[in-house]
C-alpha cells in the first residue's frame, strides 16, 4: 500500500502544478473579488495542506490499518469531489493490481 500513498501524493503534486499554471496564466489585473481567481488561491491552499497530511498520515501508516487509513484520508481531505473520485480510483487500481498478481 506504500506505493498507493506515492500515487496520492503524486496525484496531488499534479494538482498543485495544474492550480500553480492557472494562477500564474490568469489574466491580468485581477481585482480583489474576482470570485474565480480567490477559488484558486483557496484551492492552492486547500492542495497545499493535504500534501502536508499526506506526508504525515503516509509516514505513520502500517499495513494493518492501510485501507481504512487511506479512505479515511480522502473522506477527509479538503478537496473538490473530482480530486477525491481521482483519489479513490487510484486506490481501486491499486487493490486490482494487489489482487492480480
Amino acid at each position: 500500500m506504500s506505493n498507493v500513498w506515492q500515487r496520492i501524493r503524486l496525484h496531488l503534486e499534479s494538482e498543485r502544478d495544474r492550480i500553480h499554471r492557472e494562477i500564474r496564466d490568469y489574466p491580468t489585473p485581477i481585482p480583489r473579488c474576482d470570485a474565480q481567481f480567490n477559488h484558486l488561491l483557496e484551492q492552492r491552499a486547500s492542495i497545499a495542506r493535504e500534501l502536508q497530511r499526506c506526508e504525515h498520515v503516509a509516514a505513520s501508516w502500517n499495513s494493518a490499518d492501510a485501507s481504512l487509513l487511506i479512505e479515511a484520508f480522502i473522506s477527509e481531505a479538503d478537496l473538490g469531489d473530482a480530486v477525491k473520485r481521482d483519489l479513490r480510483s487510484i486506490v481501486t487500481e491499486a487493490r486490482a493490481e494487489l489482487a492480480s498478481r
